[in-house]
């Protein structure tokens, strides 16, 4: 909305008419809405021509229409198409030149639309306010910005090529961080456990091996050795603050893992999962990720109708299968504390489609059965 403002602003400063702030405001919020579209609409053209995985897909806002959920994707189409965002992964090697080249796809469709824009000048406030707002939307895009929730295609073109060090050996190995993903979306837990060990063993100082070693206790049930794992990282001093967003957020998830099966007494845990949760969200990382350990939280602390509330936050938000079936389990846990057990059955449904051999999943399942 900011961006909306400062076009009106300065058209305002250019041009003055009867009616004129109606009029360009509706020119300038359409300008803006194309034009992050179009940088989203970019970012996939880029990812079909240079190979690199669209992991997730969400067009518009608010409640969910449709959903198309697989091992490797998830397609969200919400009530009101009017925005688009996009998750990429790379797969294949060389990982920056790949990142690089998408991202420069994004930006000059997106900078070509906005440069036909002026060279057909607009003659109405709102097709000036159309022009000026898309400009703003792709020099705001082009500032260098990376953080826990998000990362500018400014940042990919202008620093990714100068990156050293741990920040580049993170982003080189996700190819293989990806295979353990696809191991473990798929169940396959022992090829899961054999990947993340051979990344470990190449590359041992690394975020994205140790967090993958993390997915798989914790999807072995080892939930106090995950959080054991995490809590090594606190005190480590190469981090910067969206790696340490990323680890706190990680800690209040294995902690709540953790209580969830009596590996950790809730007196020892509560405190600690809460505090670590908010640090996250103080250091960047986006509140809405947060959602499903928050809910986990309130069920251990008793509160069935916060729990429902904020797992059905974290299952519309979600970005995966796992991560989906994750928060339906939740869902149901909370709902047969309740004393709904026929509507605990109808959520597990879906989660046991989407993950059925997910612990939390297999677990709520079985209780469910015995009742």
């Amino acid at each position: 909305m900011w961006i909306v403002l400062t076009a009106l602003v300065v058209i305002g400063l250019v041009v003055w008419e009867p009616g004129f702030w109606a009029e360009s405001l509706a020119g300038a919020t359409c300008g803006a809405l194309a034009a992050l579209a179009l940088l989203q609409v970019g970012l996939l053209l880029g990812a079909l021509l240079w190979q690199v995985r669209v992991s997730l897909v969400v067009v518009g806002v608010g409640g969910e229409l449709r959903t198309w959920t697989t091992p490797r994707r998830r397609v969200v189409l919400r009530t009101v198409p009017v925005v688009m965002s996009v998750g990429l992964t790379s797969v294949r090697a060389p990982v920056r030149r790949r990142l690089w080249l998408t991202s420069l796809v994004s930006v000059l469709l997106t900078a070509l639309v906005v440069a036909a824009c002026w060279a057909f000048p607009p003659a109405t406030a709102f097709g000036t306010g159309f022009a000026v707002a898309a400009t703003a939307v792709v020099l705001h895009g082009l500032v260098p910005r990376r953080g826990a929730g998000t990362t500018s295609p400014g940042w990919f073109l202008f620093r990714l090529p100068f990156l050293t060090g741990r920040v580049v050996a993170e982003m080189e190995a996700t190819p293989m961080v990806n295979e353990v993903s696809d191991a473990l979306s798929a169940g396959d837990l022992d090829r899961a456990e054999e990947i993340a060990g051979r990344l470990v063993e190449a590359h041992p100082t690394l975020l994205a091996a140790i967090g993958s070693q993390v997915a798989v206790l914790t999807m072995r049930t080892r939930y106090a050795d995950a959080l054991h794992l995490v809590g090594t990282l606190v005190g480590r001093t190469d981090l910067d603050q969206r790696d340490m967003a990323f680890v706190m957020a990680e800690m209040a998830s294995s902690t709540a893992n953790a209580m969830e099966a009596g590996q950790l007494p809730l007196e020892v845990g509560m405190g600690a999962a809460r505090r670590a949760s908010e640090g996250a969200v103080q250091l960047g990382y986006p509140r809405y990720r947060c959602t499903a350990t928050l809910a986990q939280l309130a069920l251990l602390e008793q509160d069935t109708d916060l729990a429902i509330e904020l797992a059905g936050q974290a299952k519309r938000s979600s970005e995966s299968a796992l991560g989906r079936a994750d928060a339906l389990a939740t869902i149901a846990r909370a709902q047969m504390a309740a004393g709904d057990n026929a509507a605990a059955r109808r959520t597990l449904a879906e989660a046991t489609e989407l993950a059925g051999w997910m612990p939390r999943v297999a677990e709520t399942s079985a209780r469910l059965d015995v009742r």
